[in-house]
């Protein structure tokens, strides 16, 4: 389920790589500089309890794709 879950977010944020910790359940989603930046617009890293969580932090600027 876990796997299937974490397949959409990536689907829904491209540019991000999404995790999940093992032994609090929370999710993260990180993302670095693209091939040839110094730097990168925004923010690069997010935390959530839950899936829907991440979802939410697009209101903050966390923008997919």
């Amino acid at each position: 389920m876990c796997e299937g879950i974490r397949a959409a977010l990536r689907r829904e944020f491209p540019e991000w790589t999404i995790i999940q910790a093992r032994d609090t359940g929370r999710w993260w989603a990180t993302r670095g500089p693209g091939p040839g930046e110094l730097v990168q617009e925004g923010p690069s890293v997010a935390e959530a309890d839950t899936p829907e969580g991440l979802r939410r932090l697009r209101e903050l600027g966390f923008g997919g794709g």
